[in-house]
């Protein structure tokens, strides 16, 4: 996948797990901070054109948004790197707030789901994830 669409999906990604509790945490938006400080994972993406456009695609959408987001990565071609990142992005900002919620852990799932990445890649990367399995195939 093309860097800046991947970079997007990436933000879109980090938006949605940290929308799909139904409260966005200040440790949270700290956590997405610290990311685009630290890392190039957003760099030459206007986040705050972004960020307006997924608060009023969830205003309009709600839940749809991650709906969308799910279908955009089963069919996007993301390279093992890309899904690593990902899914870093993704525990980083469920962990953000030092408290894991339901909602959370069943975004992760269906994130995986919609990976190629072996399990063992995963383990070797981020460490064994207790409830990284168990999908709910429907979305």
């Amino acid at each position: 996948m093309e860097s800046l669409q991947f970079k997007r999906l990436l933000f879109k990604a980090a938006f949605c797990v940290m929308a799909c509790d139904g409260e966005v945490d200040e440790s949270e938006i700290r956590e997405m901070q610290a990311i685009d400080k630290q890392t190039a994972y957003f760099k030459d993406i206007d986040l705050s054109a972004e960020l307006e456009s997924l608060v009023q695609d969830l205003n309009k959408q709600g839940i749809e948004i991650l709906k969308t987001l799910f279908k955009d990565l089963k069919k996007s071609d993301l390279t093992i790197t890309q899904e690593l990142l990902l899914l870093e992005v993704v525990l980083r900002m469920i962990y953000a707030d030092n408290k894991v919620d339901e909602n959370e852990i069943t975004f992760l799932r269906i994130v995986r789901s919609r990976l190629k990445i072996p399990n063992e890649i995963i383990n070797d990367r981020v460490g064994v994830i207790k409830y990284l399995s168990g999908v709910n195939k429907e979305w």
